[in-house]
């Protein structure tokens, strides 16, 4: 299979990021009584400016610590089995550089499902 990598810019992939995290508030409203969830996007920050962008990748726990919401971290694994299936977006970063956005096509064509 041949990956193609796209590029966007910042307004079209708002529209991709919206989807993408509808998808997954979504499932987590299905889930919100079992007290985890999957964490919608997570940015990692690297030198030069680039960031790494990650959709629903990883799962979370929710705590009160001193009056405040911690994210307590629980893997990329569903914690639970009794959990339904995440909604299925391809694993892929997306990598922004300044404005634009570049990032594998299975994601466009894992959305095309969704509409």
């Amino acid at each position: 299979m041949i990956i193609m990598l796209v590029r966007m810019n910042e307004r079209e992939f708002d529209k991709v990021l919206s989807t993408l995290k509808s998808l997954v508030y979504d499932y987590n409203t299905k889930i919100k009584d079992h007290g985890v969830y999957l964490k919608p996007f997570h940015i990692v920050y690297k030198r030069g400016g680039k960031r790494y962008i990650y959709i629903g990748k990883y799962w979370y726990r929710l705590e009160k610590l001193n009056g405040k919401l911690k994210w307590i971290y629980l893997g990329k694994m569903k914690p639970m089995d009794q959990l339904p299936d995440p909604p299925s977006i391809p694993e892929t970063t997306i990598i922004k550089e300044d404005t634009i956005y570049v990032f594998d096509d299975s994601l466009l064509n894992q959305l095309k499902r969704y509409n």
